[in-house]
């Protein structure tokens, strides 16, 4: 029974098969096996020849080494994997680029990495709201405590004769609130400063995402139209 993965890739295949052969190329160019396909690594340019792999799975990586053409045979290319064998294999088997499949893992991949960015953003910005929310608090608490010691230099005032003296204890007390308030202040802006680059990152993630789902459908549409033309076909 054909399950549906299996058709997928048979479908891919047709598709791929479609386009056409591949150019000539220069030497020790990258070459793919097509998809679903398991290809025998020959010792020379025809089936007679040796056997020297039985089957190079799909998505196989492959250094392209030169290509031959053999009237009598159909044309054949002499390609090295990655552990050093050498042999002929058909170039009607041969892609320039990995195949539908391994590009649709990369993709894949990619989007979950971004998930996964999108989640640490949100989790640091919730974490800055809360320190800003602490922020506000702190401030709130330094003006209730000058409001406090604004009075209480008012009534030491009426009870004192001494007023230079209490007049530069109050100042001093206000310079202190003024340092707190300004350093209240720059961390309340290092915190907004902080949250709308969380808010752009968060942005350039979503639109990410949101280019691989396009491209993702992009190629799961150009599926169908290859199973549709196949179908015709």
């Amino acid at each position: 029974m054909t399950t549906p993965t299996t058709y997928l890739k048979t479908l891919v295949t047709a598709a791929i098969f479609s386009v056409g052969l591949i150019g000539i190329q220069a030497n020790a160019e990258t070459q793919y096996i097509a998809d679903t396909l398991q290809v025998p690594l020959r010792s020379g340019m025809g089936n007679q020849y040796r056997i020297v792999h039985r089957g190079l799975p799909s998505g196989t990586k492959l250094e392209l080494i030169k290509r031959d053409s053999d009237e009598s045979d159909g044309h054949w290319a002499l390609v090295r994997t990655k552990d050093g064998l050498e042999g002929w294999v058909r170039e009607q088997y041969l892609l320039s680029e990995p195949t539908a499949a391994i590009k649709l893992a990369h993709l894949e991949q990619k989007m979950g990495q971004l998930d996964g960015d999108q989640t640490e953003l949100l989790d640091a910005n919730e974490a800055l709201e809360n320190n800003n929310k602490e922020l506000a608090q702190s401030l709130s608490e330094l003006q209730d405590q000058h409001q406090k010691t604004t009075s209480e230099f008012a009534e030491l005032r009426k009870l004192s004769g001494n007023t230079i003296a209490l007049n530069e204890q109050y100042q001093k007390l206000n310079e202190n609130y003024q340092l707190l308030q300004t350093r209240a202040e720059v961390l309340k802006t290092d915190n907004e400063r902080l949250k709308n680059n969380l808010r752009y990152k968060e942005w350039l993630i979503g639109a990410g995402i949101l280019l691989s789902g396009i491209i993702l459908s992009l190629i799961l549409q150009s599926f169908g139209r290859r199973k549709r033309r196949s179908e015709w076909g």
